[in-house]
């Protein structure tokens, strides 16, 4: 399944807006309060809502439009100030599965009253396309069926943690419970290690490959710059990465890693771990086979500057089939997607897709991102405003009293103060100064 275009109507900042989405990688930039997260969060509500029909109440999390969800229109009649919801508020979809086309549309009912008792209205467009989809997804037990993977992974994934019993041993269960708290943004990592850790055990006492595990800890392996092996550790009791650090083999425990590690460990052992569960009939082409898609909120969360620029490649070249969109304020982030033809750059703040040009990160900052010269530092800036701050001051001393000279002399010296360790500066604009009082 893929998304391939999104439109907002009264939802949060957005009045009225559509998004194109790239059925690979779509990358969400904008300054803060731009509406980079709402976007997510409206893919996570509508995708929620598809997934009701076809996977019964095992999905966990429930996800609907909230009274924070509907923008407000500000009023002010006669002397009072009013807050009126939006007639209507909707989140649309135009989606592809399996060759065939449709749209969903989940929002408020423009005709019914407001109520913070019934705050939204579910609106269901189907055909008999969807139908027909929808019954056949809807018979789990059927190994031909393909489940496609849904997840949302929101800022707080490493600290937010979904409340579950401690790496207990976890038992047969249903394919869909690889739904389970998929569109929840925080993170449900325990799920994962139980997964994990009866894989390891099973095949142990059974003596055999187990290729879903295979598959699951080469995913692990692949994302991890210079990580070697992957595996339960029973004496530990925990994951444990083999990887090089400072040119030496270390093994790891996971609680040990960097954060930047176990952000990205955590988020793509779930990708894995959950399609394993959906589609263990793929076996060892799991990865590979299994569709879906994946929202990540700043997706360079916690990554050194050097794994920025591999982290979209990695993400695409681990999981071929899968739909990525993905929020991020880096512009190592930006850079790293020139050249591929499988991306898109969404500014929604021109609200349009952007070149994805072979810029230095100098660049990318200023005219991507609004940072003011960012080839120099901050203080330098402060020094060129003060300098022309100075200068202006001094243009005025000729012409005005002697009481004004004083207060201008005053307000160089201001000036200066802050730069008191800078003497070439202080002295350039000194000999400026008394340049002006030797000529007057």
């Amino acid at each position: 399944m893929k998304i391939n275009k999104l439109e907002l109507l009264s939802f949060r900042c957005f009045e009225k807006n559509e998004i194109v989405l790239s059925d690979r990688f779509t990358l969400l930039i904008g300054d803060n309060g731009s509406g980079k997260t709402a976007v997510l969060d409206a893919l996570a509500i509508i995708i929620y809502d598809l997934l009701c029909e076809f996977s019964s109440n095992e999905i966990g999390n429930k996800s609907k439009l909230l009274p924070d969800d509907i923008r407000y229109v500000d009023q002010e009649i006669g002397q009072a100030s009013l807050r009126e919801p939006d007639k209507s508020t909707s989140i649309a979809i135009d989606c592809t599965l399996e060759n065939n086309e449709f749209n969903w549309k989940h929002g408020r009912d423009s005709n019914k009253i407001f109520s913070f008792n019934r705050n939204f209205l579910v609106v269901q467009k189907k055909n008999s396309v969807i139908k027909k989809l929808m019954d056949r997804f809807s018979n789990k037990n059927d190994s031909k069926n393909l489940l496609p993977l849904m997840a949302y992974y929101g800022t707080g994934r490493l600290w937010q943690q979904i409340k579950a019993k401690d790496k207990k041993i976890k038992g047969p269960g249903s394919r869909f419970e690889g739904y389970q708290n998929c569109l929840n943004p925080a993170s449900d990592q325990k799920s994962f290690f139980s997964w994990f850790k009866t894989q390891e055990l099973a095949s142990l006492q059974k003596q055999e490959r187990r290729h879903a595990l295979e598959a699951v800890r080469e995913a692990i392996v692949s994302m991890i710059p210079d990580a070697k092996r992957a595996w339960w550790d029973m004496d530990w009791d925990e994951l444990r990465i083999e990887t090089v650090v400072q040119g030496k083999n270390q093994t790891i425990p996971f609680h040990l890693l960097s954060d930047g590690y176990r952000n990205m460990i955590g988020m793509v052992a779930d990708i894995a771990y959950r399609m394993a569960t959906l589609n263990p009939q793929l076996q060892a082409d799991v990865i590979k086979q299994t569709e879906g898609i994946v929202l990540i909120d700043e997706i360079d969360l916690h990554l050194h500057p050097k794994w920025q620029r591999q982290v979209v490649g990695r993400l695409l070249d681990t999981f071929p089939k899968v739909q990525f969109v993905a929020s991020s304020h880096s512009p190592f982030i930006i850079q790293s997607l020139y050249h591929r033809e499988d991306v898109l750059l969404w500014d929604l703040e021109s609200n349009q897709a952007v070149a994805v040009d072979s810029k230095s990160i100098e660049d990318i900052a200023e005219n991507q991102q609004g940072v003011e010269i960012p080839q120099q530092s901050q203080r330098f800036l402060y020094m060129e405003k003060a300098a022309e701050a100075y200068y202006t001051a001094l243009q005025k001393i000729p012409s005005v009293s002697e009481e004004e000279k004083q207060y201008l002399r005053q307000r160089l010296d201001d000036l200066l103060l802050p730069y008191s360790d800078n003497p070439a500066f202080q002295a350039i604009l000194k000999m400026e100064r008394q340049a002006v009082d030797g000529r007057h």
